[in-house]
């Protein structure tokens, strides 16, 4: 069966209020209605919190109104399915436990590194206070319980759907492309001149010469590299890309096996490269990745059905729009609304 998650927890900051000074200079209105109540704007502002607050703090011009129109709407949205739900909630008699609230706020903290005080004070610079985050909580919870609930009999992942996944986004699974790297580097002194560059690079050709004559290289690169690994024979381990300059990643990864590379500068220096290993980035077999295949699937049909409750809800309510800048929002459609008394 496919696991449907649990609530995934808003970031903490979205989940407060905005400060009542954000609206100061506002008249509060009447917004709209929802099934006869009424939905203020100061309402929405504060359900649409710190990304409120920082429209405000735009410049002015119409970027910002163009911004300011995209956040209440937005807003608009997710309280009218609050609402909607709240409804929902009662309905089918959900019940959230203090303990999967405290669950919540620990995990919250853990992700955060906060203790109990820097919670607090994190919530006060956001006007809020411990109860009344708990109780944004458990609203999300409960919200959530009733759409897993709607949900959960509609997703179905067959065996046929996680193959043809598999099949189709193989670099999903992929393993990670790996080198493992012995160098021997020769310094060159930031500011030298072309005479002190061209005598470092002499040395790196007469070290390449050893190499060619039979030398070993680990043997060498402790006796001339000046790099920090030269101790253990120029070893730098098992390398991924981005773990290392751009230009010595490409001759890295360039290299067969056994093979050492010419001279390559950089910046700092002259650098001789030499791959022992080689690690490709295989696909791992379909029985290692399955659940974790059937999982996202899951998940991702869950996510489009709760969409389409969520639509449903709204179409079945009555929504009334009362201000210019809710007009185009997503939530109510004129069209597909029912109007008072149909």
């Amino acid at each position: 069966m496919t696991r449907i998650p649990l609530l995934s927890l808003l970031p903490l900051l979205a989940l407060a209020p905005a400060r009542a000074d954000d609206s100061r200079h506002s008249v509060d209105r009447v917004a709209a209605t929802v099934n006869g109540e009424v939905v203020t704007l100061s309402e929405i502002i504060e359900r649409a919190g710190p990304a409120y607050r920082k429209v405000a703090e735009m410049r002015p011009g119409e970027a910002k109104e163009k911004a300011r129109l995209q956040v209440l709407q937005a807003a608009f949205d997710a309280l009218v399915s609050e609402k909607l739900l709240d409804v929902e909630v009662k309905v089918q008699g959900v019940e959230v436990s203090e303990a999967q609230i405290d669950a919540a706020i620990d995990d919250i903290k853990k992700r955060n590194k906060f203790d109990d005080a820097m919670l607090k004070q994190a919530l006060a610079e956001q006007g809020l206070d411990l109860p009344g985050f708990r109780e944004q909580l458990r609203k999300n919870f409960e919200g959530y319980a009733v759409l897993t609930q709607k949900v959960r009999s509609r997703v179905k992942v067959t065996d046929d759907d996680v193959q043809n996944y598999y099949q189709t986004h193989p670099k999903e699974f992929a393993g990670e492309e790996q080198v493992k790297v012995r160098h021997i580097f020769l310094v060159v002194p930031q500011g030298a001149n072309a005479e002190k560059d061209a005598a470092i690079k002499a040395q790196g050709e007469a070290v390449l010469a050893r190499l060619a004559a039979g030398e070993d290289f680990i043997s060498v690169a402790r006796q001339v590299s000046q790099g920090p690994s030269a101790a253990e024979g120029g070893d730098l381990g098992w390398l991924h890309r981005g773990s290392i300059q751009l230009e010595l990643e490409r001759v890295a990864f360039s290299l067969d096996v056994g093979k050492w590379s010419g001279l390559v500068r950089t910046k700092s220096g002259y650098h001789i490269l030499k791959v022992e290993e080689k690690r490709s980035a295989e696909v791992p077999p379909l029985a290692d990745v399955k659940d974790r295949i059937r999982d996202k699937l899951g998940n991702d049909q869950a996510d489009v059905y709760r969409k389409q409750y969520l639509d449903e809800l709204k179409r079945d309510a009555t929504i009334e729009v009362l201000i210019p800048e809710l007009k185009t929002a997503t939530a109510p459609d004129p069209k597909a609304q029912k109007t008072p008394g149909s």
